[in-house]
């Protein structure tokens, strides 16, 4: 089937209860406080739709157990363009909202290498043909794939969860060890303190939230407190990267005249 048949069929699933193994998108309807919504691609241009969980709570207050809750709180900070734009858009708090892009692959599709960038984070969720499942589940390649997987079973609106992966992917390819971190800084006779990795740490998820609103071709939504720790920054002079370099030729022509003797 095409691709505008399959995301037909998909959301119809998603309504009437006909995904097996569904246990991320099941919501319950006597429940008032909480509802799914779908949202077509024009919501976001870079998904073929997004599906969001609204879980309210009264409190406004951050929840006291961080370590539970702070999944939720980091994708607010890196996500906050996105998630405040459908804030405003659906009248709700940012903090009830549960993004999952899902990209579609009908079997007229071609699955190939940009499918890696099709999938952003682990809550996004890829929706698979019937003969692209079967082909998926023979290679056993399912469980390497950062999102969860739904499969076209090829039977009315019947669809299966073939792979889950419900965690936010906070850090992606700008991931820092802390430990690898600490060490570097000790052989370098610094001593590593939590302000100097925490500052570290803001600096990347601000890059990363820029790199995120380029992909989305949003405005970068920044924070006060942000855009004051980047006011900080100009304050440092810059390094000069003439001078880089030059130290670099220099290291590198001392330890050949080491090698030498």
């Amino acid at each position: 089937m095409d691709e505008k048949k399959l995301k037909h069929l998909f959301i119809h699933s998603i309504n009437a209860g006909h995904i097996d193994g569904n246990n991320f998108l099941y919501i319950n309807q006597d429940d008032p406080n909480i509802e799914l919504t779908i949202k077509n691609e024009g919501y976001y241009r870079n998904f073929d739709l997004i599906i969001a969980v609204i879980k309210k709570r009264h409190s406004s207050q951050v929840e006291s157990n961080w370590i539970s809750s702070g999944d939720t709180y980091l994708n607010m900070i890196t996500r906050s363009s996105q998630l405040i734009q459908f804030a405003q858009k659906e009248r709700t708090r940012i903090d009830w909202i549960t993004f999952y892009p899902v990209e579609l692959k009908s079997d007229n599709d071609v699955i190939d290498g940009r499918l890696s960038n099709q999938i952003l984070n682990g809550r996004s969720i890829l929706v698979l043909d019937k003969e692209h499942s079967k082909r998926l589940k023979l290679k056993a390649v399912l469980g390497l794939i950062p999102a969860s997987v739904i499969g076209y079973t090829g039977n009315s609106d019947q669809f299966e969860v073939l792979s889950t992966f419900d965690r936010f992917t906070n850090d992606g390819i700008f991931s820092i060890d802390k430990r690898k971190l600490t060490k570097m800084l000790l052989d370098n006779k610094i001593k590593p303190t939590s302000s100097t990795f925490n500052c570290i740490l803001n600096f990347q998820r601000i890059c990363q939230k820029i790199i995120f609103s380029q992909l989305y071709d949003q405005r970068v939504g920044l924070m006060k407190e942000e855009l004051d720790f980047i006011l900080k920054l100009a304050d440092i002079k810059p390094l000069a990267t003439r001078k880089l370099v030059r130290s670099l030729i220099k290291e590198t022509a001392n330890i050949k005249i080491t090698d030498y003797f």
